[in-house]
């Protein structure tokens, strides 16, 4: 695979490349990114959860581990 890189200083709708030799008679991707875009700072928006069950629950000792001792746990013997 052969890669050509090329930052031109676009001036309207329509650009044209010229390409090296090597890419005649073989297919070629073209990708246009933008380089001197700011990045859009994303806000981060806390999630809420629905009226009808927010505030109807309770966090019972410590949300790590669990509330249960490991002796107790059906699953493991």
């Amino acid at each position: 695979m052969q890669v050509q890189r090329q930052f031109i200083e676009v001036k309207s709708r329509q650009l044209i490349i010229e390409l090296p030799e090597s890419f005649v008679n073989h297919r070629v991707e073209v990708i246009a990114l933008t380089v001197d875009e700011e990045i859009p700072q994303f806000t981060l928006n806390r999630r809420r959860p629905h009226p009808d069950i927010a505030g109807k629950s309770k966090t019972l000792g410590d949300i790590v581990n669990p509330i249960v001792d490991e002796v107790d746990w059906e699953c493991l013997k």
